[in-house]
This record gives structure tokens, sequence and C-alpha cells, in this order.
């Protein structure tokens, strides 16, 4: 019964499939993270331990992809994007993540830095 009916609500519109299922991976992995690091950290440094690791390997990645991205003989009869329009949205997930990473990073050295005094 419930097979049935999720699979007749995840198959109505594949546009919203597609973001219900990205949200729910990210909510499981990233979640699952912080989980165990709130355990053996805490709630706040557990936070931003997670915040600094999950944003640096978004920028390491996506860095990866703008500098490896498809490469290859071009095909002549295919319309398409140039090199430079296929690395627009990595190169400026890359700037987000590396935005974020030196935020989440400048809360963890603060954090720190009062804890010991």
């Amino acid at each position: 019964m419930f097979r049935e009916l999720f699979r007749s609500l995840l198959s109505a519109n594949l546009a919203v499939t597609g973001v219900l299922l990205t949200l729910a991976a990210m909510l499981i992995f990233y979640g699952s993270v912080y989980l165990f690091n709130y355990t053996n950290l805490g709630k706040k440094l557990g936070f931003l331990v997670t915040g600094v690791a999950t944003f640096g390997w978004l920028a390491i990645s996506s860095m990866l992809f703008v500098v490896y991205a498809p490469r290859g003989p071009r095909p002549e009869n295919i319309e398409g994007l140039n090199a430079f329009e296929v690395r627009i949205v990595p190169m400026t997930y890359f700037l987000v993540s590396l935005v974020l990473f030196f935020v989440f990073l400048t809360a963890l050295h603060q954090y720190e830095s009062t804890r010991q005094e």
C-alpha cells in the first residue's frame, strides 16, 4: 500500500521528485556527520566542525570540476555549451563554498579563542 502511494507521489512530477530526493540525501548525509560530531564534540563545536568540513569538501570538489571539466574532441554537428559555459555553475559553486568555508573557519577560530580565555 505504501509502496504504491510513494510511487504515485514521486512519479507525478520528476522535478519535485529530484528536489525531494536531493534534499533528503543532503539531510541524511550532513545530518549523520553532524550527529557524529555532536556526540563527540558538543553542540556548537560539532556544528562548526561539520560546517568547515562540509564546505571545505564542497570547495575542493567543485574546484576539481572546474579544472578537470569534461574535455575531448568536440563533434562538429552537435550544438552545445563551450568550455567556459560548462564551468560557470561549478565556478559559482566553488566561490560560494569557499566563502562559507572561511565563514565557518572564522567562527570556529573565534569560538576556540573565546573558550581558551
